[in-house]
């Protein structure tokens, strides 16, 4: 008996935020520096760009909303305004920005001595299987599907973006997925796509033979084996591994960009002293700089000492700032002058005890 499942992501599996959904497209386009594990000619993107799946929903997200959201801005204050649908759905967490389905016909104990021709031929088989989804979930809008043909069994991971309307309070049009996809929907698609399986089975024994679809149990909205919970439990895995790749790259950038940022830093205070004309404030800067605390080199203190540095030198037009500036380099110098004094006077005493 051949098993027909449309399984929809949930709890560990949701897309609850932007950065699920750029794990779950680093899955399911492949995108791992190392692909050792899977073979990208086996994968085939039936909709969707196939370079980002965050892009596609963000794509729809303002194919569906801009109106809507636009009108529900209009004369609300800026603090209650919604800049960006998709960021405010994603921070809030109250409802998931996407959701994946998975289609499948037949386990891995079904597909495991299949021929690879047998596999490919399921590829037409499971987009008919994606029109009949589409046509019984129009409010689900595809932003991407991906046939994949590198796993334990042919399948297709579908993302899309869940949308209900006649909101009476916020947005007329909102993403929903447990509106769109409640129980008894669920149970309505499972049927639907169930009776289409049988259909396709029975039209195709060059790949099925003679096997019969498992009839569908009763208070079930899906009918997978046990071996594809197994295959998603290693998808949560991946989808997590890739969270740990995205965090870890950010933090390589942000070292980078720190690094850049010091060095841009230095780089402007070079060009402000090299650009002032009057060769005494040069000279008093870097004084300044160095020696307002003497055991600090100047690469540690150089912003604060640019940021005063720059107003000092818009206020310098003024004649009488100007002289209250060179009056306290003035006494700045005698501080250390007489520190300087006094150091030499306690190394006497010492030579002469």
């Amino acid at each position: 008996m051949i098993s027909c499942s449309c399984h929809l992501s949930n709890k560990d599996h949701a897309l609850t935020t932007t950065h699920s959904i750029t794990a779950a497209s680093k899955h399911n386009l492949r995108l791992y520096t190392k692909q050792t594990e899977y073979n990208v000619d086996l994968i085939e993107i039936v909709e969707g760009s196939g370079t980002s799946i965050l892009d596609d929903v963000k794509k729809i997200y303002k194919e569906e909303f801009s109106e809507v959201l636009k009108e529900y801005n209009e004369g609300k204050r800026a603090d209650r305004k919604i800049k960006d649908y998709l960021k405010y759905v994603s921070d809030n967490k109250k409802n998931d920005v996407a959701a994946e389905v998975i289609l499948q016909i037949g386990d891995m104990e079904f597909w495991k001595d299949k021929s690879i021709e047998q596999w490919k031929a399921m590829t037409p088989l499971l987009k008919e299987q994606l029109e009949v989804f589409k046509a019984t979930v129009p409010e689900f809008k595809v932003a991407s599907a991906v046939m994949h043909l590198d796993e334990k069994s042919p399948h297709m991971q579908v993302v899309g973006v869940p949308i209900a309307t006649g909101y009476q309070r916020g947005m007329k049009k909102q993403v929903a997925k447990t509106k769109v996809f409640n129980k008894e929907r669920l149970e309505e698609i499972q049927d639907i796509l169930h009776d289409h399986a049988e259909g396709l089975i029975k039209n195709h024994p060059e790949i099925f033979g003679d096997e019969k679809l498992k009839p569908k149990e009763k208070g079930r909205n899906n009918d997978m084996s046990k071996e594809f919970y197994i295959r998603c439990k290693q998808q949560q895995y991946e989808q997590l591994q890739a969270q740990v790749d995205i965090l870890e790259e950010q933090r390589d950038n942000l070292v980078e960009e720190q690094k850049e940022v010091i060095k841009e830093t230095n780089r402007i205070v070079s060009d402000a002293i090299n650009k002032v004309a009057d060769t005494e404030m040069k000279k008093e800067f870097i004084r300044y700089a160095l020696l307002d605390e003497p055991k600090t080199k100047l690469g540690k203190i150089v912003s604060a000492a640019f940021r005063e540095f720059k107003v000092w030198w818009e206020k310098t037009r003024k004649p009488e700032v100007r002289e209250s500036i060179i009056e306290r380099l003035d006494r700045n110098k005698k501080e250390i002058a007489e520190r300087e004094r006094v150091k030499k006077s306690r190394n006497i005493n010492e030579l002469e005890r």
